[in-house]
């Protein structure tokens, strides 16, 4: 474990093992379940040692404007990985379709969006009308992301479902 986790100012392992056990005496004051519920403090800690590396990587007005990157941080934290991988789907799926709005709309909605239903895609606001696998295999048509990304995403996106 890095030293830098575990500073006086930031002992997060005591951090998150305190915050774990007020969930927990949460839960069992409202005699709910509290076995599995919580994926364990030192697989959080991976999680948190690789975050700075990771944040680093974008842009940060970006990450300024992350809300489910935070959400999924915030989960994270508080062991609920199911939960803090639907956010980081979340984002990415955000982040794909602020892509697809910057390159080209029109093109892409004509690559991606048959028959009549084309006609009520027009702007960046109908992207959210688009079902997440159709976004994924129309950013694929439109060269913007790998065939690789497109495989992992579709993937992810399966697994999810």
């Amino acid at each position: 474990m890095s030293t830098e986790l575990q500073t006086q100012e930031n002992n997060y392992p005591a951090q998150l093992t305190n915050f774990e056990k007020g969930l927990v005496t949460f839960l069992e004051n409202h005699n709910l379940p509290t076995t599995g519920i919580f994926v364990g403090v030192e697989e959080r800690l991976r999680v948190f040692s690789n975050v700075d590396y990771v944040i680093k990587q974008l842009d940060p007005e970006m990450t300024t404007k992350s809300v489910y990157l935070a959400k999924f941080l915030a989960a994270s934290a508080s062991g609920l990985f199911d939960a803090s991988l639907n956010y980081l789907w979340d984002e990415t799926i955000l982040q794909l379709r602020k892509r697809v709005a910057q390159f080209d709309l029109e093109y892409f909605y004509d690559n991606t969006v048959g028959g009549d239903k084309r006609k009520s895609f027009r702007s960046e606001e109908d992207l959210v009308k688009l079902p997440d696998s159709d976004l994924i295999n129309g950013a694929k048509e439109i060269e913007l992301i790998s065939d690789v990304g497109h495989r992992h995403l579709v993937h992810i996106n399966y697994m999810r479902n």
